[in-house]
């Protein structure tokens, strides 16, 4: 059912739900983002440790660390992507409440694919596992973001729907990089010593990101022509 009444007409009530939305899906990601440094365990000693035991053992966290900031900086963007749509958001249906919990079931979900990752870098399966999850999040930020900027929903302004932050090909911009990064892993042998670059894999990402800012700048001039002629008239 679409709640088309206004904030104002109905005591702030769709704006408060509005806000409820927000701060709940602000909270799972912060919870999610949070939920990664628990990967890393404090090392124990059975006796008073030296310095060169302790970044002995220092040494031995450093996939955990890198699993963790590679978690937080993916956690990160997609919570800025999230945040640049919904920042066009007017009103709500309940299909658009279930979407952006489809959304946020990927997002929970990274804590442990990220800290199995971490775990097993070099390993195929845990890299799959959380190439995977971050596949289905993709997704489910592309049905989000469709369905958002669809003007027969009413969920935002209708000029809004040509701006290119609300482009649904965006977040497959990123599932680019990763889709090519599981494929080179699954092709590297699992005795090559080039398996030990297999986190910097979803470094393939950033030429996709590179090439799409062209489309962005295409669709936003567009959006700026469009928005004036309406203006205009």
């Amino acid at each position: 059912m679409k709640h088309h009444d206004t904030a104002f007409d109905h005591h702030d009530r769709t704006e408060f739900q509005l806000e409820r939305l927000i701060l709940f899906t602000d909270a799972v990601f912060a919870i999610a983002i949070t939920l990664l440094a628990l990967e890393i365990k404090i090392p124990e000693f059975e006796h008073m440790p030296t310095d060169s035991e302790v970044w002995e053992r220092m040494l031995g966290l450093i996939s955990k660390f890198i699993g963790f900031v590679t978690g937080f900086a993916v956690i990160a963007l997609y919570w800025v992507a999230h945040h640049r749509i919904f920042r066009f958001l007017r009103n709500y249906d309940q299909k658009l409440l279930w979407l952006n919990f489809q959304f946020l079931l990927c997002i929970v979900l990274m804590p442990f694919s990220s800290g199995l990752f971490s775990s097993y870098a070099i390993v195929k399966a845990p890299f799959t596992i959380y190439i995977i999850n971050l596949l289905l999040t993709a997704l489910a930020q592309v049905r989000l973001s469709r369905y958002l900027a669809n003007p027969a929903h009413h969920l935002i302004h209708p000029a809004d729907a040509t701006h290119p932050d609300l482009d649904w090909w965006r977040p497959l911009v990123p599932a680019a990089g990763f889709g090519l990064a599981l494929l080179v892993a699954l092709f590297i042998p699992n005795n090559s010593w080039l398996r030990n670059l297999t986190p910097f894999l979803l470094m393939l990402t950033i030429p996709f990101t590179t090439l799409y800012q062209r489309r962005y700048r295409r669709l936003l001039a567009q959006h700026i022509v469009h928005k004036e002629a309406a203006a205009a008239h």
